[in-house]
């Protein structure tokens, strides 16, 4: 019994320590070291963002940010001024470290014709957390979906102090989208209800694949054509030109405005031949807004659709220098792609 009397004693001892310091503690002082910071991720890339190619030609323009942070428990009481300035160290290591010596992969900085430099200093605000650098991208037409592009800042050690080492420099991915595909996002189409047949043999195949969709601009993305197949895509950089067809999105058809002109062209028509064909049934030539409303009061379901009759051919499908054309293959394809109207509008 004694004993017990003892450790509760030194339980209540020990208890009203700590409310004494709790009492005595001053939550309000800084815990951490204050330090500016690139925003990023552990690889010390920040690919979070990405643009609409729409926002181009809006008046706002297409924007991605630089974010500069400070660490501490307590917001800074007064201002911090930070500049950033270029560089190219993470860029090489990130093209080391990810494909060695296999230069056809290699990562690639962003041209200069694509986007308009940033203020390059700046002031994190006392009372706030971080300062953004906002750098207009334009020009994304330009660039290929099959390749990566970066921009490669560091903050300026002789105008930002102090700041972590280890957050010094960051990479910028540059991602962009359109209405129908994403560099970001893989973005994919189903075969529905399709055929194509080869005309010089009659040979009919009801592919059931699934393409993905690349932004080339505002209107247009790229696909494989008919049934063909590249392979590994990572691969796959001669395939894609050879056996690719793009899909461009024209005016609102006045007898259903769900519904717009599509047209099928080659990606490259040194590669292969493209005809546009009578629309047939539902193969329409358009691309549409397709809402599959649900037997019994259930949610509806939604599709991205284009619809389309062509045919094409590859010019030069062995690749042995004849230049040989292969036989015209006959499309009637209903590529369709679900998605959520509401999410898209967030």
């Amino acid at each position: 019994m004694m004993m017990n009397n003892k450790i509760n004693k030194l339980l209540l001892l020990a208890v009203g320590i700590t409310l004494f310091s709790c009492e005595t503690y001053d939550f309000d002082q800084e815990q951490y070291k204050k330090e500016s910071y690139l925003l990023q991720n552990s690889d010390g890339v920040y690919d979070r963002q990405c643009v609409d190619m729409e926002a181009e030609t809006s008046a706002n323009g297409a924007f991605i940010n630089l974010v500069i942070g400070i660490s501490g428990s307590q917001l800074p009481s007064e201002s911090v001024p930070v500049s950033i300035v270029h560089s190219d160290s993470l860029f090489k290591v990130f093209n080391k470290s990810n494909y060695d010596i296999d230069s056809t992969r290699f990562a690639k900085l962003l041209p200069e014709e694509c986007y308009e430099e940033p203020a390059l200093n700046g002031v994190i605000k006392a009372g706030e957390s971080q300062v953004k650098f906002p750098i207009k991208l334009k020009n994304l037409e330009k660039l290929s979906p099959d390749s990566i592009y970066f921009l490669n800042y560091k903050l300026d050690p002789k105008s930002t102090t102090p700041f972590n080492k280890k957050k010094k420099e960051v990479l910028l991915r540059i991602h962009w989208k359109n209405e129908f595909a994403s560099t970001k996002t893989q973005i994919t189409y189903n075969y529905n209800s399709t055929t194509v047949v080869n005309l010089s043999n009659s040979e009919t195949a009801r592919p059931t694949n699934t393409l993905r969709a690349f932004p080339l601009t505002v209107n247009s993305v790229r696909m494989l054509a008919g049934n063909e197949d590249y392979g590994d895509y990572k691969k796959a950089a001669p395939q894609i030109k050879q056996k690719s067809v793009v899909f461009t999105v024209g005016k609102q058809l006045q007898t259903d405005p769900k519904k717009r002109e599509a047209v099928v062209t080659p990606y490259d028509a040194n590669e292969m031949e493209v005809v546009m064909l009578t629309p047939i049934g539902e193969y329409d030539n358009t691309f549409y807004l397709n809402e599959l409303v649900a037997l019994g009061g259930g949610n509806s379901t939604y599709y991205k659709e284009f619809r389309v009759h062509y045919k094409y051919r590859l010019l030069n499908p062995q690749k042995d220098g004849t230049n040989k054309p292969g036989p015209f293959k006959e499309v009637k394809a209903k590529l369709r792609h679900q998605y959520n109207p509401r999410a898209e509008q967030l």
